[in-house]
């Protein structure tokens, strides 16, 4: 039997107020976590608020027009979030990606963009700035968010039947307009562009194969996600995830190509911790 440790306190040292040394040493940009990673990578939520009500994400059952979202004033200015990229890259951070909720929708974000990319890593190299978002606003801003300075973008697409994209983002928002969005951004430079498809079982992941197909051959890279449990309150269940190695072998059988089904086939892709699989069939 596989023993299972849970670790103790005692309520004084709970109650304590931390200690702060007051030598601190200059960044190195050298720091590494309890496994010896490197310090490389940092994500900013610019808002908690989102225009699409997501089924797997943000549903309306928990998140309607009563939900208490942050007030403006608790959000982080775009003078923190400068400051404190600079700390961060100052110890190794060179890439920034920038998230929500829906990014897109905090006003003038890309003056921080262009705040952000004045900004270099310790060995003097330009930031890696990303941006994640729903797509609904991409074409709007994708031109003026490269000028400003930002590398490129992930966008979230779960599926190509506006009724099942319907059904998914409940807010009756079409397809065609995240479409074009990708490929707004993508006529900008904003590359690599990627894709990621959530399946939820029962919803849409009927969509796996057609998704593989459309995007097989294009400039951009499809992603399948995990439906994944956010804090009890998507509703999740365990029957309704499809497990990645599952998805990869879907979207594989869709493919006839001798790239994706050599005379010698080598074992499916296995899925990674993250729950995410990567569909480069071209």
């Amino acid at each position: 039997m596989t023993e299972k440790f849970i670790h103790i306190a005692d309520q004084r040292q709970l109650d304590a107020v931390p200690r702060l040394t007051t030598d601190v040493a200059a960044p190195t940009g050298l720091l590494l976590d309890a496994r010896a990673r490197p310090l490389q990578d940092l994500r900013i939520s610019l808002t908690d608020r989102c225009n699409f009500r997501c089924v797997y994400c943000m549903p309306k059952a928990s998140f309607d027009h009563n939900h208490p979202f942050l007030p403006r004033s608790s959000l982080l200015s775009f003078e923190e979030i400068v400051r404190i990229a600079k700390i961060f890259v100052a110890h190794g951070v060179a890439k920034i990606r920038l998230t929500g909720g829906e990014p897109l929708l905090r006003k003038n974000m890309e003056v921080l963009v262009e705040q952000l990319a004045l900004l270099k890593t310790a060995d003097g190299r330009d930031l890696d700035i990303t941006l994640t978002t729903n797509g609904s606003l991409l074409a709007k801003k994708a031109r003026a968010l490269k000028d400003a300075g930002l590398s490129r973008v992930t966008v979230s697409l779960d599926s190509l039947d506006d009724a099942t994209f319907k059904r998914m983002n409940d807010v009756d928002f079409p397809v065609a307009e995240v479409l074009h969005g990708l490929e707004v951004a993508h006529a900008a430079g904003l590359d690599p562009i990627k894709v990621n498809m959530v399946v939820k079982g029962g919803m849409n992941d009927q969509e796996i194969v057609p998704m593989a197909r459309h995007f097989k051959g294009s400039p951009f890279i499809l992603r399948f996600i995990e439906f994944m449990d956010v804090g009890t309150s998507n509703g999740w269940k365990m029957d309704e995830v499809i497990p990645s190695a599952e998805v990869v072998r879907t979207s594989m059988r869709s493919c006839r190509c001798n790239s994706c089904h050599p005379t010698n086939p080598a074992k499916p892709p296995r899925a990674g911790a993250t729950g995410m699989a990567a569909a480069r069939l071209a």
